[in-house]
């Protein structure tokens, strides 16, 4: 009797740690690939390094463009976790620039978000975000006086939306908001008047009147508020109403679009009218003619904040990305945009006092290199130049990288 107890025992003893490993082989299997398990949770870490060659790092007319090689390291981790259907998750990404002559222009750029993804029932579903940045405007991207170093800004954000109806509702309705507040924290003499917060909130209302198709009536305000002395003239709500389509009427092809009127109204306006109305739309198309083949075409019109010249501007942009995936290791992704920008109350004299208006335009081309699951390797090339009534603002610029990127 006592040998048996003693086998027995020995038995269980080694049962304990079978059971564990068992349980750890378990859990390993349901681990996403590229992931490390933390509890309940999944950690996804990649990381990307690259070096690209930049004809114009400033973005200045040709006779003082400067070129010159940067350096990228681009880590990111993402810790998530689900509960039933409900998705959260916390997330970092960081991009650490360094230049191999002009030093002064070395960056880093961080971002914190905090993502809910939640469904309460059939008929309620919640998405929140809460983000911070900390990152820096490259020099020549605003419209300031030049100034010797990046312009490093940091902005805290949150915004939400929620919606109500069941997929298929003959209704459903959204209702979305936000606020932001950024401020520069560096070149504060060009910089001060750019300090502002943002409040956003609106709501669309879908009817549906195919299966697969909702027409869209959406309202929605944006007010600013400037914190400079100097820039509180630029204070202003913007009111946007538009009525559109949503479409998916096949797994092939997905789009909407909206079209209506924009109004922008300054609360402390100088002499002159700053006030503006005018159309304003926005849409996207999804085209998949093949399962590894799509097309993706962008379009807007809206007003945009000033960045130190004019009151405010009005952008026209339309941009289509075509990513194709020639193997199951060799994908490309071709891009072109074109964008006209016209600014308000700011006059070029060289014109007889038109108001400055951008034309620019982009093409560029990647193709990655699939070596592994969780590395590949590829390059990029960019070409871009902008048309401009104020010769000061004409450039061209070629950018060529080279990038490896790697997960677990």
């Amino acid at each position: 009797m006592k040998k048996t107890i003693m086998k027995t025992s020995h038995y269980a003893k080694l049962s304990v740690p079978a059971a564990i490993l068992s349980c750890a082989a378990a859990a390993f299997a349901q681990t996403p690939p590229g992931t490390i398990p933390v509890g309940p949770m999944f950690l996804y870490p990649a990381l990307e390094v690259a070096v690209k060659r930049d004809s114009n790092i400033a973005i200045q007319p040709a006779a003082a463009a400067q070129s010159d090689t940067i350096g990228y390291l681009r880590p990111s981790v993402r810790l998530e976790a689900q509960q039933g259907v409900n998705i959260y998750s916390l997330g970092y990404s960081g991009e650490y620039g360094r230049y191999n002559s002009s030093t002064a222009d070395n960056f880093e750029n961080h971002t914190l978000t905090a993502n809910a993804n939640m469904t309460l029932d059939a008929r309620n579903h919640l998405t929140a975000k809460l983000q911070y940045l900390d990152r820096v405007d490259p020099r020549g991207t605003l419209n300031l006086v030049a100034t010797p170093t990046p312009n490093r800004y940091r902005e805290p954000s949150v915004s939400g939306l929620y919606t109500y109806g069941a997929d298929g509702a003959q209704g459903k309705l959204e209702l979305m908001g936000g606020y932001s507040n950024r401020q520069y924290l560096n070149n504060r003499i060009a910089t001060t008047q750019l300090d502002h917060a943002r409040t956003d909130y609106g709501g669309t209302f879908l009817l549906r009147v195919q299966p697969k198709t909702y027409a869209t009536f959406n309202l929605r305000q944006s007010k600013f508020a400037y914190k400079d002395p100097t820039s509180i003239t630029l204070d202003n709500t913007e009111t946007s109403t538009l009525v559109g389509v949503r479409w998916e009427a096949t797994a092939v092809t997905a789009a909407r679009f909206a079209l209506g009127q924009q109004k922008k109204k300054f609360g402390n306006a100088v002499a002159g009218n700053q006030d503006f109305s005018g159309s304003s739309w926005e849409g996207s198309v999804n085209w998949k003619p093949l399962t590894y083949s799509s097309v993706d075409y962008n379009t807007f019109r809206r007003t945009s904040e000033s960045t130190g010249l004019g009151n405010f501007s009005i952008t026209q942009t339309h941009q289509v990305v075509w990513t194709h995936a020639w193997s199951s290791r060799v994908t490309s992704i071709l891009t072109g945009l074109y964008s006209n920008e016209q600014f308000s109350d700011a006059p070029v004299a060289a014109t007889g006092g038109a108001s400055r208006e951008d034309t620019t335009k982009s093409a560029g081309l990647r193709v990655i290199y699939n070596m592994r699951r969780w590395l590949n390797m590829g390059v990029d090339y960019t070409f871009s130049t902008r048309d401009s009534n104020d010769i000061n603002f004409k450039y061209n610029r070629n950018q060529y990288m080279l990038f490896v990127a790697a997960t677990l």
